[in-house]
């Protein structure tokens, strides 16, 4: 006998078995997909998590993602849907073609559920989107979800979707994971393919997954870069070192570094070895990748608000963003740094096995407050690590004032499925707290 589609649990109940028991026919396809549309329908209207639900979805029966109802962000195609970028959806064409990201997932059995929200054209680290509403953050409406891919963390943090796809350019998937007690990723850069991805900075741009267990994202990312079916490796904790970011790391808020330290602290009960680790000074570091992030994105949305239909308003945060960026020099001289502070990354990497850190310096504000200067804060973590192209995992570590905080683990390039495994294997994601409310009304 099958549990009532109000109980039966998505992201909340590990994605292998959920797909087995689609594949064995213990539990009928079309269950997971109803209970998924059932839960959009009683909690979006409040959490804003989607800016489109796809009515055509068709579960599938076979594959290692069988029957799981998957959300991608509105900035990835889906054949026969508006890619809306955050805009209204008569603003914007229609998808000629599925994504290859989203053909992976149809063809490994998963269902599309529907497109997530995030701010216009994925231009803040805080989800606001005045055509879509707000993606509220689960744990605290008040509060945002984090972005650009808030809405994909929302719809899992609340359980919509067994999974969600995101991009990350700058934290984009790694922030609102954090900020919403889930698990996120940022692969390598150039590991998964970005065809049908509505670019940002390609010096940047990846596909992110998000889901609520380490396993569970492994899963999903398999199916992506075609290591589906591998069998995870077993992970001795014991000596692992961990190299624990210090310096322009530390500057937090204070019960954001005491769940972290916690967490560290958990992690050597279990055998690993923390090593401090100081990378160069934040300033340089920032300025390089705002360089090349301004020039790349003025580029793009020039082109894509030329595009568009006359009569649409932008916001001023999007609008101030068409302005052309740094000059050709200024452009080269910032890639050439990237080169740069990637060997030093890399380098960090001969006394460690994966770095760590918080993920944000601050737990999620409020929507009403949230200002540019908080995207900034919120990115303070992650860019150095977009900017090296490094693959980064955010798990959660704790609660703070009743709000998620999140710890990333970062690995060396090409290190992804290594670093799921030890993602997969350490303590700290093993939540000491229950997954936030499941009804919001609005």
């Amino acid at each position: 006998m099958t549990p009532p589609l109000r109980r039966l649990r998505l992201a909340h109940g590990g994605l292998a078995g959920l797909a087995e028991a689609v594949r064995s026919g213990a539990l009928p396809a079309d269950e997971p997909l109803l209970a998924s549309l059932e839960r959009v329908a009683s909690q979006d209207p409040a959490l804003h998590a989607f800016t489109q639900v796809l009515a055509d979805a068709v579960p599938g029966t076979e594959g290692p993602l069988a029957g799981l109802p998957i959300a991608v962000k509105d900035n990835i195609d889906v054949a026969g849907h508006v890619t809306s970028l955050g805009l209204p959806l008569d603003a914007r064409p229609v998808a000629g073609r599925d994504a290859e990201v989203v053909t992976l997932l149809k063809e490994a059995g998963a269902v599309l559920v529907g497109k997530t929200n995030l701010p216009e054209l994925a231009s803040s680290a805080v989800t606001r989107n005045p055509h879509h509403g707000d993606a509220r953050n689960p744990w605290d409406p008040e509060r945002t979800a984090g972005g650009s891919s808030g809405g994909s963390a929302v719809a899992v943090a609340a359980d919509m979707v067994a999974a969600a796809l995101g991009t990350d350019t700058a934290g984009s998937t790694l922030i609102p994971a954090a900020l919403t007690g889930v698990c996120g990723m940022r692969p390598t850069h150039g590991r998964l393919s970005t065809r049908g991805v509505v670019p940002l900075s390609p010096t940047f741009d990846t596909v992110g997954v998000m889901a609520w267990e380490p396993r569970d994202v492994a899963l999903v990312f398999g199916v992506l870069d075609g290591s589906a079916g591998r069998t995870p490796a077993e992970v001795d904790l014991a000596g692992l070192r961990v190299g624990v970011l210090t310096g322009w790391f530390r500057e937090a808020e204070p019960g954001v570094l005491a769940r972290f330290d916690e967490a560290v602290a958990r992690l050597a009960e279990a055998g690993a070895v923390p090593v401090p680790v100081e990378l160069p000074a934040a300033p340089v570091v920032r300025e390089r990748a705002r360089v090349i992030y301004t020039r790349e994105v003025g580029a793009v949305y020039s082109d894509l608000l030329d595009e568009g239909d006359e009569d649409t308003v932008y916001s001023a945060s999007v609008e101030r963003r068409r302005v052309p960026g740094a000059d050709d020099v200024g452009y080269a001289r910032a890639l050439r740094f990237r080169e740069e502070w990637r060997r030093e990354v890399e380098a960090a990497f001969a006394d460690t096995d994966v770095l760590a850190c918080p993920t944000t310096p601050i737990t999620a504000p409020r929507i009403d407050t949230a200002t540019e200067e908080t995207t900034s804060t919120l990115m303070a973590f992650t860019y150095p690590f977009c900017l090296a192209g490094v693959p980064a995992l955010s798990l959660p570590c704790g609660l703070q004032d009743g709000l998620p905080v999140g710890m990333t683990l970062v690995a060396p390039s090409g290190a992804d499925l290594g670093l799921l495994d030890v993602g997969a294997a350490l303590p700290v994601h093993s939540r000491p707290y229950p997954p936030p409310p499941r009804e919001h009304h609005p």
